[in-house]
């Protein structure tokens, strides 16, 4: 009974080490795996950029279109209205 004591406690190092190893890097894991996903939800794409700036020019334009339907007086200025803002340039 002694004997499997003293072995027990010779082992248990080794048997703990692979525990204890994880249970120290997982806090330093889980942190990089937080500041990348932060790093990449903050940055913007050069495809990003342009997607967006292509919305704000759309946006823009239907605006424009609005003010100048809203305006137009009569059937032919609401025609022209459409026909200028509906081509594509």
């Amino acid at each position: 009974m002694r004997i499997f004591s003293i072995l027990s406690l010779a082992l248990a190092p080794l048997i703990l080490s692979a525990c204890v190893t994880k249970v120290i890097t997982a806090p330093f894991r889980a942190a990089g795996t937080v500041v990348e996903t932060a790093v990449d939800a903050t940055t913007q794409s050069q495809s990003e950029k342009e997607e967006d700036l292509g919305r704000k020019v759309l946006a823009e334009r239907k605006k424009q279109r609005d003010l100048c339907l809203k305006e137009a007086q009569s059937k032919e200025e609401r025609r022209n209205c459409k026909e200028a803002y509906d081509r594509d340039d």
